[in-house]
């Protein structure tokens, strides 16, 4: 493209002096490339860069587009910067003269170059519709008429969801326990940094949208105490998207599991002590990345964009992804699917549309059809043949096998030694740590690292108790509830073939 510079200097003498954005801070419009962050919202539109046939049109969409920064959220407005950059591509290509107006020829042009892509001749036809509206010069009758009588395609909402996508769709339960797994041993293991941990179960708790947890400050995170004298936590999300809100200006709260909310309210803490100038309004998720782009709003010094941090937060967990047994392949790692997996379970438990639409931060139901819908087709149970399949691929078990039971973390301690009281009423193993998780064992302790199994313990009897079980409740209340334990089903289908594989070897050997 040919840059544009001088030929700007007399049409950009009628724009304002200043800008006031719609939440309140603002900017000069007078330069070519207008390039700021708006609280978590990176605005960058370079004009300069535009081909020289819309040279006279520049003036104008400045105007349009400062219209979109006053009325719309930053991402709107750039998203029909882009809109125009796309329509102006269509007219370099078939004008070689500067052009004044855009046509209906230019219109149909661009509608036809664009044929495949679903939703794009949407934009144009918000852009040109603002721009007629608000009386702007640049448009003929002619484009703004064709652009009403077309109708247009639209994405097919939740595609993903409907056909369970299994890489950019909802996790199952199963993935989803894999998912926990592998996090809180990255955890544990200092694999993961915190913020990216507590960000990930966030979203496994609110599946909120990405722009919402940027915008998340440390004094949105409560505790409180209730009247039998526990602590209870909330978090307050900014509802960031609903339209003409300003980012958070209301909220969506959201009670934690106590578990979780005292983890994560001592990590809010932290991060608070980290940046004392700050103090409660410093950022839940402090960014990584420095930039040199200037910030309007300094109440958001130290925030993420969405699309920055939607970028670290799958290379981070990307970084500890387990296998899925749909792909065979490491889980793909994106913000947006932990919200379809909540709508997902959320349809599972039987609630129906207005409640799903209220736990994701819907102000209408258009948006969780897809979740009602895909019941039917929710993945089926797992059973011991495919247990046997995904054994070797799931990798559940994470503790080790003890030969002999003096090779025991705390061998002579008789509390460590974990009992299955339920079923075979004999031992199974132990624990190698002293803290006391109050996790269900045996069952919880397959797939803890500190289980040490013994190699002679009945784990095939733990395993048919848990498989009798997930069939009962498979008929009576379904996949959801049928699937809690599949994990810990594999886990210990693993223990019971490496010990299977170590009394072979030491057979081999006591033989040769």
């Amino acid at each position: 493209m040919a840059a544009i510079s001088s030929q700007l200097n007399f049409f950009d003498s009628e724009l304002p002096v200043s800008v006031r954005l719609r939440s309140g801070v603002k900017f000069q419009p007078d330069q070519e490339h207008w390039k700021f962050i708006d609280g978590i919202y990176t605005v960058y539109m370079n004009f300069s860069d535009l081909p020289t046939q819309v040279a006279p049109l520049v003036p104008y969409i400045k105007q349009v587009l400062i219209n979109f920064l006053e009325i719309n959220a930053p991402t709107y407005a750039v998203n029909m910067y882009r809109s125009f950059i796309r329509l102006a591509d269509v007219i370099a290509l078939t004008e070689l003269n500067e052009v004044r107006q855009v046509t209906e020829t230019h219109v149909l042009n661009f509608i036809a170059a664009h044929k495949h892509r679903l939703g794009i001749d949407g934009h144009l036809s918000a852009l040109i519709s603002r721009w007629s509206e608000i009386g702007i010069p640049g448009l003929s009758k002619g484009a703004v008429k064709i652009l009403k009588s077309i109708r247009k395609k639209s994405n097919k909402k939740g595609h993903a969801v409907l056909t369970q996508d299994p890489v950019e769709g909802p996790f199952t339960e199963f993935e989803i326990q894999q998912l926990t797994q592998a996090l809180n041993l990255a955890y544990a293991d200092g694999r993961i940094e915190p913020k990216f941990y507590y960000l990930t179960w966030l979203a496994l708790l609110t599946g909120q949208r990405v722009s919402q947890y940027c915008a998340l400050k440390v004094r949105d995170l409560t505790m409180k105490s209730i009247s039998d004298g526990s602590l209870a936590y909330e978090i307050s999300i900014p509802k960031a998207k609903q339209r003409g809100a300003i980012l958070r200006d209301e909220f969506l709260v959201r009670p934690l599991l106590r578990q979780f909310g005292e983890e994560f309210f001592a990590y809010a803490q932290e991060v608070q002590a980290e940046y004392p100038e700050l103090g409660p309004d410093a950022p839940m998720f402090l960014t990584n990345v420095d930039s040199n782009v200037l910030q309007l709003d300094e109440a958001y010094q130290e925030h993420w964009s969405p699309s920055t941090l939607s970028a670290h937060f799958t290379k981070a967990l990307s970084e500890i992804a387990p296998i899925s047994p749909r792909t065979s392949e490491p889980m793909h790692m994106v913000i947006g699917r932990f919200r379809d997996t909540l709508g997902t379970r959320a349809a599972q438990e039987g609630f129906g549309e207005l409640v799903i639409a209220e736990i994701l931060g819907h102000v209408d139901t258009q948006n969780v059809k897809c979740y009602v819908a895909v019941i039917p087709e929710i993945a089926e149970r797992l059973d011991k043949y495919l247990a046997k399949d995904l054994a070797p691929i799931a990798n559940a078990f994470v503790g080790t096998i003890l030969i002999m039971r003096s090779g025991a973390t705390r061998f002579g301690d008789s509390s460590s030694e974990i009992i299955d009281y339920k079923n075979s009423g004999q031992g199974v193993g132990n624990c190698g740590t002293t803290y006391n998780c109050k996790f269900n064992a045996p069952v919880a302790c397959y797939t803890c690292p500190k289980f040490e199994a013994w190699i002679d313990a009945p784990h095939a009897e733990l395993y048919q108790q848990l498989e009798g079980e997930r069939n009962e409740i498979l008929e009576v209340s379904g996949q959801r509830l049928a699937a809690i334990n599949d994990l810990t089903m594999i886990a210990i289908k693993n223990v019971v073939d490496e010990c299977a594989r170590i009394k072979e070897e030491l057979k081999g050997i006591a033989g040769g």
